[in-house]
């Protein structure tokens, strides 16, 4: 995972963000069934199930989804957690560049 990090912060829209050293972050791989990942805040943390995240494209979708979360966070908006507004904004940049459905990441 960390090092899909740090090539998706070499590129849009992560790119124009000041996003944390992959060596700064800790990479959880957990067993969740209901959820794909998550961003820990308090912890800088992302986790990625690995129940629903089984193959690289929901892998790497996942991460994007979760780093989105963290760009708003790192960035001060205090709607990070949501998935309206600037969040939209950027999963739309990174779904045209990959060809992800953005109603699915």
């Amino acid at each position: 995972m960390a090092h899909m990090y740090t090539m998706a912060c070499k590129l849009p829209p992560f790119d124009k963000v000041k996003m944390p050293s992959a060596r700064s972050i800790t990479f959880r791989v957990i067993q969740d069934k209901l959820h794909y990942g998550f961003f820990v805040p308090d912890e800088m943390a992302i986790e990625i199930s690995s129940y629903n995240a089984s193959h690289f494209t929901t892998i790497f979708s996942t991460l994007l989804h979760e780093m989105t979360h963290m760009a708003l966070y790192v960035q001060g908006y205090k709607t990070y957690g949501e998935h309206t507004g600037k969040f939209s904004q950027y999963r739309n940049v990174y779904a045209a560049l990959y060809n992800l459905d953005p109603k699915a990441v």
